[in-house]
């Protein structure tokens, strides 16, 4: 494999939100629906709020399959439609900038060999193609830069650009700023009806799976499977 460059799915792939993140995270955002509700004059119970934010999860996930992406603010109108609560556009901006802050407070989980992307990123110019949900591409350049692993030249985010896996889009916005062509390019990322399918559809000669998390199935057959980002080193060689 000679690529002249090499794109990156996120979520799954590079980092994971961890048992930190579900223990410190969710309850905040729990608490912090909690306050907004109370402040439209519509407050609720607690039990209320997660299964609202439960069904919003999902209403998410279906967009997203659907190729769809559903911001933040979509995310908390939908929990204040479902739980009564009057449609206030400042307030549910407000709340939703609160949600995605949360993340902040932890670190997220890194996975196995990430740290060779600094080793890549002498050789090849890296960029970022990562669907997002309620952590919004600004933050994940936070997440990276409390990492050190500030290594990105170029980025896709779905909340930033519109443009979902495995739509061609996706990928072309992130290697048009890289300024190199698809044919030139390999894709590293977990999913196969997102990554690996939308990188051949863009016309990515290379598509390599991680599966140092999870490994799921796909019709589509990447290139190669690796659980290690070091292990890239020698593939590309």
């Amino acid at each position: 494999m000679k690529p002249k460059a090499i794109t990156f799915d996120f979520w799954g792939t590079l980092f994971t939100e961890g048992k930190a993140f579900l223990e410190k995270v969710m309850p905040a955002r729990y608490e912090i629906l909690l306050d907004a509700l109370s402040e439209a004059g519509h407050p609720a119970e607690e039990h209320e709020v997660r299964e609202a934010y439960r069904q919003a999860a999902i209403a998410f996930e279906e967009a997203w399959k659907a190729g769809e992406h559903m911001s933040v603010y979509d995310r908390v109108a939908r929990i204040f439609a479902l739980l009564g609560a009057p449609h206030d556009p400042g307030l549910i901006a407000l709340t939703a900038r609160k949600l995605e802050e949360s993340s902040l407070l932890v670190d997220l989980e890194a996975l196995p060999g990430v740290g060779a992307l600094k080793e890549l990123a002498k050789k090849y110019p890296l960029a970022l193609v990562s669907d997002t949900g309620l952590t919004p591409g600004r933050l994940i350049r936070e997440h990276l830069k409390r990492q050190g692993l500030d290594v990105f030249q170029a980025y896709n985010f779905s909340d930033e650009t519109g443009y979902v896996k495995p739509k061609p889009e996706a990928f072309r916005v992130a290697l048009e700023a890289l300024g190199v062509a698809p044919e030139e390019a390999l894709h590293v990322g977990d999913l196969p009806q997102t990554d690996i399918k939308g990188a051949f559809a863009t016309g990515y000669p290379w598509a390599v799976q991680y599966v140092g998390l999870r490994e799921v199935n796909g019709e589509i057959k990447p290139t190669a499977k690796i659980k290690d980002h070091r292990e890239l080193l020698p593939l590309l060689q």
